[in-house]
C-alpha cells in the first residue's frame, strides 16, 4: 500500500485547522458567543431581581457582542423601569425596528403598548447648530460637540439647550415639548466674544496733535481705534504743543471720546527726596513714591512731599513754556518737643471698635452620622457636604500703637442637608433598621454664637491702608436643630417626617479659637472699611449634647396603603471640631 498520499493528506488537513483556529483566535469568533451569553443571562438575572440598573449594564455589554431581539427588549425593559423614558422609547423604536417579524406575539404586543404609552410621554426636538466644534448640552447634560444628531426624544415638558465655544457669547434657546409633538432650537451663528472697547481721540481747538497711546506713536488727530480692555495712558503733541497725559480705563464694549488739552510748549518738572521716600503731590494729585520727572502745562503748579514722621515739605512754583524745575528735597524730622512742659505721644492710641458681617464655608465637614457612620445606619449610601451660613459679628478694644486688646461678640447660623439611600441590598439586609426601602433627607440648621478676647496688631499702618491681624480664644454656644423626612422608594408612596429636635434643639459648650486678617481702608482719620477673612472654630463633641436619643419606630403612611413602621436610632448631630472660614466686610471706628 502507498502511504505516501496518505502522509501528504494528513499533513494538509492538519495545516489547514491549525490555520482556521488561529483565525478563529484572533478575530475572537470562539469566546464571542459564551461571553455574549453570559451577559445575557445575567441581566435577566438582575432583571428579575428587580436590580434594573445591573441588568441594564449586561444587556448592553451582550449587546455589543451579539446584537439580538431578546437583550435588545433586555436594554429597552431596564431604560423603561429605571424611569428613563426618551431612552426608553429609542430602545423600543430600534427593537421594532430590528427585530420586529421576529418578536413573539406577547413581546409585539409590550412593545407596541410601551411604544405608545412612552410616545404621549415623550417629543422630538431638533437641534440646528451653525457653528461646528461648539459645546452643547441639553438641560445641563453634554450631548456632543456640534455637529450633533438633528433629532433627539426628549420627555414632555420645557428643555433648555445651551451652546458654548471658547472665543464667542453663549447661545441659550428653550422649547416646550407637547406629547408626541415637535420642537426645533436653531442656534444661529454664535456672536463673537468681545475683548476690547472703541476710542475716539480729538484736539478740540488746536492744531492737529500725534496721539500716543502707552508710549505708542499711533497717528495724527482726529484718531479713532480699538483697545484691549484695562487702562490706557492717551496723550498728544505736537512740534509746539503738549497735552497733558489722561489716563482711561477702557470696558469691554466701550465707545469713549476722549478730548486732548494742548497747551503751548510745556514746561517740565522734576521733584524728588533725597532718600528716595515719601508721597510726591503736584497740584494735588499722587505723582509717585519718592521722585517725579514729567511735562506739565506753563503756569504755577504747587509741590508737596509727605513723609510720617518727618516735617510736610510744599513750595509752589511758576512754570514758563519749554521751562525747566528741578529740585532735591531733604526731609527733615519731626523734632519731640523737649523741656518740662513736654509729654510722651503716641502716633496711635486709644479705643477702637468694629463690626463686620460674614459668610461662612464648613471645612472639614460636620461631622453627623451620615458623614460618619453611614453603614451604622444600616444605609446603602450616604450623600454628605459641608455646612453653609453667615454671621455677624462686633468688638471693642484699646491700642498701644501697633497692639490691641480686645472682647469680640459674633452671632451665627449655618445649614446643612445630607440623605441616606436604604436599597435592602448589600450587606445591611438583616438590620431592622434596613426596611422599608426608603430615601431619607436630613436637615440640620444650627444657631448660636460665641465670645472671645483677641489681640490685633497692625502690621502696616499708611494714611489710606492699614493692615491688621487679630486672633484670640474664647467660648462658643451653639443649638442644632434636625429634620428628617422619608420616602419609600418600593413603590408604597409612603413618607414619614421626624424632627427630634424641633422644639429644644441639640445644644453645646465648646472652647472657641478665632483668627482673623483685615485690609482697612481710611475713609476718615477714623473710620476705615475693612473687608478680610475669618476663622471660627469649636468642637461639638466636648460639654453638651451633640446627639439625640433613640425614638420609638416611626410609621410610615400612605393613603390606600399599609402601614409599615421604620426603627429610628440615635443621630449624632455634630461630631469633633468644627471649622468656618469666610470673607468679610465691615466698619472699624478709632485710631
Amino acid at each position: 500500500m502507498d502511504r505516501e498520499p496518505t502522509r501528504r493528506l494528513v499533513v494538509l488537513l492538519a495545516l489547514s485547522l491549525a490555520m482556521v483556529s488561529a483565525q478563529a483566535r484572533a478575530q475572537g469568533v470562539a469566546a464571542t458567543p459564551a461571553t455574549a451569553a453570559t451577559e445575557s443571562a445575567q441581566g435577566d438575572k438582575a432583571a428579575k431581581a428587580k436590580d434594573y440598573a445591573a441588568a441594564l449594564t449586561h444587556y448592553q455589554a451582550a449587546s455589543q457582542l451579539a446584537p439580538g431581539a431578546h437583550v435588545q427588549l433586555g436594554v429597552a425593559d431596564a431604560l423603561y423601569s429605571l424611569g428613563r423614558v426618551p431612552e426608553a422609547f429609542d430602545a423600543y423604536t430600534e427593537a421594532q425596528r430590528a427585530y420586529g417579524p421576529k418578536l413573539a406575539g406577547a413581546d409585539k404586543t409590550t412593545v407596541a403598548a410601551r411604544l405608545r404609552e412612552l410616545t404621549a410621554k415623550t417629543g422630538s426636538l431638533s437641534v440646528h447648530v451653525e457653528d461646528s466644534g461648539a459645546d452643547v448640552s441639553l438641560d445641563g447634560k453634554s450631548i456632543g460637540t456640534s455637529p450633533v444628531a438633528a433629532i433627539v426624544r426628549v420627555s414632555v415638558g420645557p428643555h433648555e439647550v445651551r451652546v458654548t465655544k471658547a472665543g464667542y457669547l453663549p447661545f441659550v434657546g428653550q422649547a416646550d415639548i407637547q406629547p408626541d409633538g415637535k420642537a426645533s432650537i436653531d442656534a444661529t451663528p454664535l456672536a463673537v466674544q468681545p475683548t476690547r472697547g472703541h476710542v475716539i481721540v480729538h484736539a478740540p481747538g488746536s492744531e492737529p496733535l500725534r496721539v500716543i497711546i502707552d508710549g505708542v506713536d499711533l497717528g495724527a488727530t482726529p484718531w479713532e481705534g480699538d483697545l484691549p480692555a484695562g487702562p490706557h495712558e492717551i496723550a498728544g503733541r505736537s512740534s509746539n504743543a503738549v497735552a497733558t497725559t489722561q489716563t482711561v480705563n477702557v470696558a469691554v464694549g466701550d465707545r469713549l471720546t476722549v478730548d486732548l488739552v494742548s497747551s503751548a510748549t510745556a514746561a517740565h518738572l522734576q521733584v524728588q527726596s533725597s532718600d528716595g521716600k515719601g508721597n510726591v503731590y503736584v497740584d494735588g494729585a499722587l505723582k509717585g513714591e519718592g521722585s517725579f520727572a514729567g511735562d506739565v502745562a506753563p503756569g504755577s503748579h504747587a509741590i508737596v512731599i509727605e513723609r510720617e514722621g518727618y516735617e510736610r515739605f510744599e513750595k509752589t512754583v511758576v512754570l514758563g513754556e519749554r521751562e525747566t524745575w528741578a529740585e532735591n528735597v531733604t526731609l527733615k524730622p519731626v523734632q519731640a518737643a523737649t523741656g518740662p512742659a513736654a509729654a510722651p505721644t503716641r502716633a496711635f492710641e486709644g479705643i477702637y471698635g468694629g463690626f463686620g458681617f460674614v459668610g461662612l464655608f464648613g471645612v472639614g465637614g460636620q461631622g453627623t452620622d451620615l458623614d460618619n457612620n453611614c453603614d451604622g445606619l444600616s444605609a446603602s449610601s450616604c450623600d454628605t457636604g459641608q455646612p453653609l451660613g453667615g454671621g455677624a459679628f462686633g468688638y471693642v478694644g484699646w491700642t498701644w500703637d501697633p497692639v490691641g486688646f480686645e472682647l469680640m461678640l459674633a452671632a451665627s447660623g449655618d445649614t446643612l442637608t445630607e440623605t441616606a439611600h436604604f436599597t435592602n441590598t448589600g450587606a445591611n439586609t438583616t438590620s431592622p433598621l434596613a426596611l422599608p426601602p426608603r430615601d431619607e433627607k436630613f436637615t440640620f440648621a444650627r444657631v448660636g454664637g460665641l465670645a472671645a478676647l483677641r489681640v490685633r496688631a497692625a502690621s502696616t499702618q499708611g494714611r489710606l491702608l492699614r493692615a491688621t491681624i487679630a486672633g484670640g480664644v474664647g467660648l462658643s454656644y451653639k443649638k442644632i436643630f434636625m429634620e428628617r423626612t422619608t420616602t419609600t422608594t418600593d413603590g408604597t408612596d409612603r413618607h414619614d417626617v421626624f424632627s427630634p429636635t424641633s422644639t429644644d434643639g441639640v445644644a453645646y459648650l465648646s472652647p472657641a479659637i478665632t483668627v482673623e486678617g483685615a485690609l482697612h481702608l481710611r475713609v476718615t482719620p477714623t473710620i476705615a472699611i475693612a473687608v478680610g477673612m475669618v476663622m471660627w472654630a469649636d468642637n461639638a463633641s466636648l460639654w453638651g449634647s451633640n446627639s439625640t436619643p433613640p425614638a420609638a419606630a416611626r410609621t410610615l403612611v400612605a393613603p390606600g396603603q399599609l402601614p409599615a413602621s421604620i426603627a429610628t436610632p440615635q443621630y449624632h448631630l455634630a461630631t469633633g471640631a468644627q471649622v468656618f472660614l469666610g470673607p468679610f466686610i465691615g466698619v472699624q471706628f478709632g485710631p
